[in-house]
């Protein structure tokens, strides 16, 4: 899922006269994926809960709590942030010197942005005005504003939710929500324009407002597989082998298409839908895909994807200007652009990754 990420984010084959058009019709699709990893949080945070807080023991949390959850769930991956922070910073200021346009009013609108980045909170404005420096980073802001209050969703799921129906019936309540605050996001986003200032022109992907309904239904879906497995209910795996190959069949042939369907805010459900399918099939661990996506390297590539979602988009964003300034802009160009960015984000993900396992504890021989 993390290379859909990566490949929808080379917006500069678009210009390509021969790859253009079929680049932006099948390849630069990013919603599956980002979709996927919503979920995926919602289900792991739900499972984690279930697994070592029995009920019995469950209880509201506090605002520290919550708090605390937050930050501990972003804290490994926070350095890696503020450093491509950094980074995309130089860069920008580096490029504003160069256009004669390092101003002070600049500088007072960058470090307020600066401060809303390094603190994690643009995605809440909705707005490509705070969205910055390292764009791709509203992922890991969106997460963190979900993070601080998913305690209290748990909380909240695990009192009120306790039969598959109601786990049901909330998961199909997510999907339509987060449909109705498209459409009402779109709104916004359109009456947005007609005011003065900076535009809410991103609401619908970004917000957490809106995404929280994404992890609530990995949340449901986590309570539904649980609820399965205590059961001993056992799938075979003849089964787990269709299901993984129909589900795999179906992501990826929607993957292609999505961009040839008419834009509505029914994709969203579909969208919804089809990762929910994915994150559950795949929770059971039983087919032959599973075994193959269980093997060391995939494993290690699933351990890194934050490393290499956070590094490779700086590189791709600062350097795609000093590219096109200085090559002529073909196929090998771009190529070549592709190959030193993959080759930068492996080897500094390959150094930080080891730097971080380094930080763990050993255990004793």
């Amino acid at each position: 899922m993390i290379m859909i990420i990566v490949l929808s984010h080379f917006e500069f084959l678009q210009r390509l006269p021969d790859i253009g058009e079929f680049y932006l019709k099948y390849l630069h699709n990013a919603v599956i994926a980002v979709d996927f990893f919503f979920l995926l949080s919602g289900f792991g945070m739900m499972l984690g809960s279930l697994a070592k807080v029995p009920e019995e023991e469950l209880s509201a949390p506090t605002i520290q709590a919550c708090f605390r959850y937050g930050i501990r769930h972003i804290r490994k991956i926070y350095p890696l942030y503020l450093a491509t922070m950094i980074f995309s910073v130089l860069a920008k200021f580096a490029y504003a010197i160069y256009d004669s346009n390092f101003t002070v009013s600049y500088i007072a609108h960058e470090a307020v942005k600066i401060v809303v980045n390094v603190l994690l909170l643009q995605s809440m404005s909705g707005m490509m005005f705070f969205i910055t420096y390292n764009l791709a980073a509203w992922f890991l802001s969106t997460l963190f504003c979900i993070y601080l209050v998913s305690p209290l969703l748990i909380w909240v799921l695990r009192k009120i939710s306790r039969t598959n129906l109601t786990h049901i019936l909330l998961a199909v309540a997510n999907i339509a929500m987060a449909v109705i605050l498209a459409v009402a996001f779109e709104k916004v986003e359109a009456f947005s324009k007609r005011l003065p200032g900076p535009d809410i022109d991103n609401m619908v992907y970004v917000s957490p407002f809106r995404r929280v309904f994404y992890v609530l239904l990995g949340m449901n879906l986590a309570m539904i597989f649980h609820g399965i497995k205590s059961s001993g209910a056992v799938i075979s795996g003849k089964i787990l082998n269709i299901a993984e190959a129909t589900v795999s069949l179906l992501a990826l042939a929607f993957f292609f298409a999505r961009n040839s369907f008419p834009r509505g805010v029914y994709l969203y459900a579909i969208d919804m839908v089809l990762c929910a399918i994915l994150v559950f099939t795949f929770a059971f661990d039983g087919g032959r895909i599973s075994a193959w996506l269980s093997k060391p390297a995939m494993q290690r590539l699933g351990r890194v994807s934050m490393y290499i979602f956070l590094v490779h988009y700086p590189i791709r964003l600062y350097f795609s200007r000093l590219v096109s300034d200085l090559f002529e802009n073909s196929l090998l160009t771009a190529v070549l652009f592709i190959v030193f960015i993959m080759t930068t984000t492996v080897l500094i993900t390959e150094i930080l990754y080891r730097r971080d396992l380094r930080k763990l504890p050993q255990n004793p021989s």
